[in-house]
């Protein structure tokens, strides 16, 4: 490809409305910079308070016997394609093994992906079951993976707000949709339950968000008398990623709870005590930030309560963070990255699928051609991925 031939998105747009939104970014740019150097100056002040407070710790300060634990990345899709007549849908799931040791020895059940795709009546809830059923198919492959750590894309309250939303809407959906959310309700729920208390005594689960909004350190510093007003404009994630030097970590810490209780909606009656457990383990859950080199930013970990008190878990757990998490320009850990490169392509894929489908439907005889292309044209330009 030729550099005429490459276009770039500004090429697209009037000359006065580029010049205005270059305009506009310089001056975001230069607020951007000024909270850095704020955040710069404050950093040798939340080191020294966290250090007082006795919360850093070093990963060599726990280093035991080096286990080389096996892991393993999961994460998923959701895609629509809004057509003229109807919707074409697809939810897809993902686990990738990480990079060391290369094999999982025990029996891994295949496939280590779940498809599934729709074609459904328009309706305003489709969103809510889909992303529902996406958690679903990824709590089923995490729950089926026998690694010794098994990472989640995204945040326990995340999957929380996801299924019950789904729950509540699942008799206001399209028919297909809502059959198969009845059909997965127990044991999506029983998986949840799994995932968040890890009731083994040899695997880890643990939930990786990559955008997060918590300041559970944060908070901790304001509670000790350290204010500034960066530090509202600021997440701990954001904080830390500065603050903390290669291999430490901070935690396990009480994860921040809502203003609200935690609550799952349209749970069925007979699922009331595994509703019940889940709400439990949501107020037992941990939070852990480690930064794994000077290269990439902190992660933030959430993990259940036999974790958080078990410093022997909370090892191997730091340890998989840290062997995962070694690739300069790849951040977060290898197996999440590549589970999520995977999921990222399957709104593309479905594309190209129904165009060879619509090719194919060319030989069926009486079809009116022009009307079928007609009906199965995007009712507009969209990208409707995860």
């Amino acid at each position: 490809m030729t550099l005429e031939e490459i276009k770039r998105d500004l090429d697209f747009l009037p000359e006065a409305m580029v010049e205005e939104m270059l305009s506009k970014q310089k001056e975001v740019i230069k607020r951007i910079g000024a909270n850095l150097q704020k955040l710069g100056s404050l950093k040798a002040k939340v080191r020294e308070a966290l250090l007082n407070l006795g919360v850093i710790r070093d990963f060599a300060d726990v280093v035991r016997q080096k286990s080389y634990p096996t892991t393993v990345g999961v994460d998923g899709t959701r895609s629509r394609i809004m057509q003229l007549s109807m919707d074409t849908a697809a939810v897809a799931a993902v686990a990738v093994e990480g990079l060391v040791p290369p094999r999982e020895e025990k029996i891994w059940p295949k496939p280590h992906h779940i498809v599934k795709i729709f074609q459904l009546e328009h309706s305003p809830v489709t969103d809510e079951l889909l992303r529902g059923l996406m958690f679903s198919c990824e709590l089923e492959l995490a729950c089926k993976a026998p690694h010794r750590v098994v990472m989640l894309d995204g945040s326990y309250t995340s999957i929380l707000v996801a299924t019950g939303q789904c729950l509540k809407q699942r008799d206001n959906g399209p028919e297909e949709l809502r059959n198969e959310v009845e059909s997965r309700i127990k044991q999506t729920l029983e998986n949840f339950r799994i995932v968040l208390t890890s009731p083994k005594i040899d695997q880890i689960f643990v939930a990786l968000p990559k955008y997060t909004e918590r300041k559970e350190v944060i908070s901790l510093l304001q509670a000790e008398g350290l204010t500034d007003p960066i530090l509202e404009r600021i997440d701990d994630r954001g904080l830390l990623t500065i603050c903390l030097k290669s291999q430490e970590f901070i935690g396990p810490l009480p994860l921040q709870k809502p203003q609200s209780p935690w609550h799952l909606t349209g749970v069925p009656e007979e699922y009331i005590s595994i509703r019940e457990e889940i709400i439990n383990a949501m107020n037992e859950l941990h939070v852990v930030y480690i930064k794994p080199s000077p290269v990439h930013p902190v992660l933030r970990a959430e993990i259940g309560r036999n974790i958080a008190i078990d410093e022997r878990k909370l090892f191997i757990l730091l340890q998989a963070l840290l062997e995962q998490t070694v690739v300069p320009g790849i951040f977060e850990p290898y197996p999440l990255y590549i589970a999520d490169v995977f999921v990222k392509h399957v709104h593309g894929s479905l594309l190209e699928l129904r165009e060879a489908a619509v090719s194919d439907m060319s030989r069926v005889n009486n079809l009116n051609l022009t009307d079928y292309f007609l009906l199965l044209h995007d009712y507009r330009s969209r990208e409707d991925f995860e």
